[in-house]
């Protein structure tokens, strides 16, 4: 196995995500568009900082498993659905964190109170589950968007790529905590004009080069991952 495998790229990102504070308990699902088919790769019911490349499986978008052994969540239907509907995207992340989530309980999106928040600028969008809802609805309500914040419990980032997907849930993370703590000490949001500015800069040097920095720091602090590397 190589680098480039998607099988490893998904594992490093969930190790990624754990180690920078987006543990989402067994219920967190990472995926990747798979090349020129009706498919995708997606990861079963596990910690983040469990995942090896072999727990990652490929599923047609009616969830029939095309390659690998998975104990999936009946929840990456939604994946499927996200697939089919945006061609633009070709990577999602499922996360409960702790400050996505108590923010998503206000039912309210990340507001523009931190420089790496401005990433979320008209990106975001809120949807409830009133318990009958099927899970492939939020993927209706993601819209155009690539944000969805699910009350009470967590969000969706949908991207153009694995790695920007990933760098985009941590900062959606850090979003959320410098909105709460920044309302709560009476703090006030980046002004429009900074933010639009500041979300093409962050998109143009931020999100690659933060998963290139965090990629090199796994190679530390999660030897076994590497070890399934030719």
């Amino acid at each position: 196995m190589d680098v480039e495998d998607i099988r490893f790229r998904i594992a490093a990102a969930r190790r990624m995500l754990y180690r920078l504070g987006c543990d989402s308990n067994v219920g967190g699902h990472v995926s990747a568009r798979a090349d020129a088919t009706d498919a995708f790769w997606v990861t079963g019911f596990e910690y983040f900082d469990q995942t090896t490349p072999d727990r990652v499986a490929k599923l047609a978008f009616d969830l029939n498993v095309l390659e690998g052994e998975l104990s999936f969540s009946p929840a990456v239907n939604f994946h499927a659905r996200i697939y089919e509907l945006r061609p633009d995207v070709n990577a999602i992340v499922h996360l409960h964190s702790h400050f996505v989530s108590v923010l998503s309980s206000t039912g309210r999106t990340v507001g523009m109170y931190n420089v790496g928040s401005v990433l979320f600028h008209d990106e975001q969008v809120t949807y409830f589950d009133d318990g009958h809802k099927a899970h492939v609805s939020v993927a209706d309500a993601l819209g155009g968007k690539h944000v969805v914040l699910i009350k009470n419990h967590g969000a969706i980032v949908a991207s153009d790529t694995l790695e920007h997907a990933t760098i985009e849930a941590v900062m959606l993370e850090e979003g959320a905590r410098y909105h709460l703590e920044c309302e709560a000490a009476g703090g006030t949001e980046i002004a429009h004009d900074e933010v639009v500015a500041g979300k093409a800069m962050y998109q143009k040097y931020n999100l690659s080069n933060m998963w290139d920095a965090n990629f090199e720091r796994l190679r530390i602090s999660d030897p076994d991952l590497f070890a399934w590397l030719d």
